[in-house]
């Protein structure tokens, strides 16, 4: 993980069971955290109560059948 992004947000990279590679999507957008928020988000997030839909959304587990199982969350600067 990088340093702080100088505007202040993070983007959550999402790395799925398939091999793919998403950003988290909320309310059908990127959804970018404070800076200080980021480090905690991905410190206390528990992939094996979610899954990741192709567009980014989450949702709890088991409650669609596209969803895949998330491996990793990263922090990407939002800035860049």
């Amino acid at each position: 993980m990088s340093s702080a992004p100088s505007a202040g947000r993070w983007y959550v990279a999402i790395s799925t069971s398939d091999g793919r590679r998403l950003r988290w999507h909320k309310q059908g957008r990127a959804h970018a955290l404070p800076a200080e928020l980021g480090p905690v988000w991905i410190a206390n997030f528990k992939p094996a109560l979610f899954q990741v839909m192709p567009d980014g959304a989450l949702v709890a587990r088991g409650a669609d059948a596209q969803a895949s199982d998330i491996v990793k969350v990263e922090l990407e600067p939002a800035d860049g």
